[in-house]
């Protein structure tokens, strides 16, 4: 796609509070960079804010999207970007093992689940950004990531192709799909596939399906297709629905999108 203009400037606050070691807290606003492999010695506790954050490691692609909580691991090589070219926003703690053994009681913790969502946990978490955040206030809060403390079984991890729901979605976009019977495709139990599915993905098969639609939808707006029909072409019959959930995967609303379009089609033309 070709180059579009920025709509909002990238934005970055940074502060290192003066309890726990110093720990360090940053705020990024509409995020275009592109980082390469690298590690951290604490663990990247982020609230995904806008847009969709697409966190690789050197095994696996995870994509969380807007309202939920991204976690990178301890000396983990991995790499962040946005889904969208207008990036994406975060809220992002740093917390060395130390700290988070702490408020374990003590019991060390390894690795934190990947992908976290839970409205409440984010809020909280959220709160911790706040001007008058305070020891007690914090330590009460982060100390409720715990609870998702990775448990290390060795279950077998189930593999299996995206494309086989990519070619259902494409053969019927706007037809609904049903997950018990995709699961059965895999011979796997509805619940025990949405489970495997987000460990593999980050995300449910019902975002999954739905972020493959908001895909297509954006490439008929970069061609001018009316917002209207280009709900509708991809399942979409809700104009509020379409426009709610473009803007919370991709961090801008679908007129934002295409005005956008539009102001660089008028840029080239001169």
């Amino acid at each position: 796609m070709k180059q579009l203009p920025i709509l909002n400037p990238t934005s970055y606050k940074y502060k290192k509070l003066n309890f726990f070691d110093g720990i360090e807290l940053l705020e990024a606003n509409n995020e275009v960079e592109y980082f390469p492999f690298h590690k951290h010695d604490s663990f990247c506790i982020s609230l995904i804010t806008s847009g969709t954050e697409v966190l690789e490691n050197r095994e696996d692609k995870f994509l969380i999207p807007s309202y939920a909580i991204s976690i990178t691991q301890v000396n983990e090589a991995h790499k962040n970007y946005s889904l969208c070219e207008y990036g994406y926003s975060y809220k992002t703690i740093y917390v060395n093992q130390e700290l988070i053994t702490y408020l374990n009681n003590g019991k060390k913790i390894n690795r934190l689940n990947r992908i976290i969502y839970d409205v409440h946990l984010f809020n909280a978490l959220f709160s911790l950004f706040e001007k008058q955040t305070n020891v007690k206030h914090f330590e009460e809060n982060l100390k409720k990531i715990c609870f998702y403390n990775e448990n290390h079984t060795k279950e077998k991890v189930v593999r299996f192709s995206t494309d086989v729901l990519d070619n259902l979605i494409e053969k019927d976009i706007q037809k609904k799909i049903n997950i018990e019977l995709l699961a059965n495709k895999f011979y796997l139990s509805k619940y025990h596939f949405i489970r495997e599915f987000k460990k593999q993905t980050g995300i449910t098969p019902q975002n999954y399906i739905t972020l493959f639609k908001l895909q297509k939808a954006k490439r008929s707006l970069s061609h001018n297709h009316s917002i209207k029909d280009t709900a509708y072409d991809n399942g979409f019959y809700d104009l509020s629905h379409f426009s709610n959930t473009f803007k919370r995967f991709y961090g801008v609303t679908p007129s934002q999108f295409l005005k956008a379009i539009n102001n660089s089609n008028i840029i080239q033309a001169k």
